[in-house]
């Protein structure tokens, strides 16, 4: 596993949980985007926790360049913004997940990685779900759409209930904005959700 942070402290502090894991091994530590990919290119390690904003190269930019030298390699993006268009364009660019500081546990940070390691996708918070769906379909978004069954595009009214989950409203006050039944409000965000590929609206 490779770790990529600019803060010598949070990867210090990485290291020291994921050495603890019999299952783990920490191959190499990066402090720039750049320096994550000349690691990569030497030694292809099985799963990446990158940081979104480093120097030289950030981390969506390490994350698309990884990607296109190696390919098998998970990327793990491990960041303290919430701006889902930033999360999104990391998505786009090749990560198989994101967590945010400050929302996970070391335990939550310990599944996450063994799930990304093992081939399994960390679900998108609907905020980021929405980001990807509004953005323009250009080459590099219509192949992660490819590659997350994601082409079935949403009906009018399922982009409205993500609007309105994305603003943190309840099924309840959806339903009453829309005016309809909360259990049909339920039975569109079930559809969205698998369409969307999320499975929690956090």
């Amino acid at each position: 596993m490779l770790i990529a942070d600019d803060n010598v402290v949070i990867r210090q502090g990485l290291r020291n949980l994921l050495d603890a894991e019999e299952q783990i091994t920490v191959v190499g530590e990066a402090s720039t985007g750049a320096e994550a990919i000349q690691f990569i290119r030497r030694h292809p390690a099985d799963v990446a926790l990158m940081d979104i904003r480093m120097p030289v190269i950030d981390g969506i930019g390490a994350t698309a360049e990884i990607m296109r030298i190696s390919p098998e390699t998970k990327v793990l993006v491990l960041t303290v913004t919430e701006d889902p268009n930033t999360l999104a364009q990391s998505i786009i660019a090749g990560a198989k997940g994101y967590l945010v500081y400050s929302h996970f546990s070391p335990d939550e940070l310990l599944n996450t990685v063994y799930a990304v390691a093992s081939g399994k996708r960390v679900p998108l918070s609907p905020a980021v779900a929405l980001a990807l769906e509004n953005m323009p379909r250009d080459e590099q978004r219509t192949q992660f759409l490819e590659r997350q069954q994601l082409l079935e595009p949403l009906t009018p009214r399922e982009s409205e209930i993500l609007d309105l989950i994305a603003d943190g409203k309840s099924n309840a006050y959806i339903a009453q904005v829309l005016v309809v039944e909360e259990k049909t409000v339920k039975n569109h965000i079930t559809r969205l959700y698998s369409k969307l590929n999320i499975n929690s609206r956090y």
